[in-house]
């Protein structure tokens, strides 16, 4: 769980053990262009930007609404207590994650400024180094059955540890040049109670995703792709 700190409409969120003095500033992206290892990073729905705290490589993410209440309320949410704010929950969701060795980036810090019944947020968490998306590897080369087979594998041990990802897609998948991959981008992710049929949902959405990628950039993936991925899955 992570410590709050207040500073005026503002909470800063930090791990327990970590004494460094955060600014409001750091989670406006307007503060690190110029900066040391700033760059923008694509994808998302507001975009991502990469920085360096404290000489630490990091993503900073805002968060934005998607949909079409997104084109109305673009970074706006209702405030239900600090708890229930997203960068809270996903935050507690990494540390599960984490706890069970899976391979997410770590939470480094976050901030929450209420305005009345609406908030705003944004999220700092570790920059994973030597990868890029599932997405970009399907671009350039061919994945082997035994790296899709890992994925399902991988894939199987999060949905055993009961956490449901709400967004799983081929970009929120990291490969490195190991061919090791991370997940990214757990908000609105639940850790689940009990097991039943939700476990496919995710799937499913994740295979939707690179079959729309697939007919617009023309992905070296096929359907003996997806069967090692399941293989995988289901060993």
């Amino acid at each position: 769980m992570p410590r709050a700190v207040r500073l005026s409409d503002c909470l800063l969120l930090q791990q327990q053990d970590d004494g460094r003095e955060l600014k409001r500033e750091y989670f406006d992206a307007a503060y690190w262009q110029g900066r040391p290892g700033y760059s923008a990073i694509s994808g998302g729905r507001g975009g991502s930007i990469r920085i360096e705290l404290d000489g630490r490589k990091a993503v900073l993410r805002q968060y934005h609404r998607g949909g079409m209440i997104g084109k109305i309320i673009t970074n706006q949410y209702l405030w239900l207590g600090r708890t229930m704010t997203r960068p809270w929950r996903e935050w507690n969701i990494l540390e599960h994650a984490l706890g069970a060795g899976l391979p997410v980036p770590q939470p480094i810090a976050a901030c929450v400024c209420r305005s009345g019944l609406s908030y705003r947020a944004a999220i700092i968490i570790s920059y994973l180094e030597d990868t890029e998306t599932l997405t970009q590897r399907l671009q350039s080369g061919v994945l082997e059955a035994a790296s899709w087979q890992r994925l399902g594998l991988l894939l199987k041990r999060m949905h055993a540890e009961g956490i449901r990802h709400a967004d799983l897609n081929s970009d929120n998948i990291l490969i490195d040049s190991r061919n090791r991959f991370s997940l990214i981008d757990f908000d609105k992710a639940r850790v689940m109670k009990q097991v039943d049929d939700w476990q496919w949902r995710p799937l499913y959405r994740l295979q939707r995703s690179i079959e729309k990628r697939n007919r617009k950039r023309r992905l070296n993936f096929g359907e003996e792709d997806w069967q090692a991925l399941m293989d995988g899955y289901q060993s």
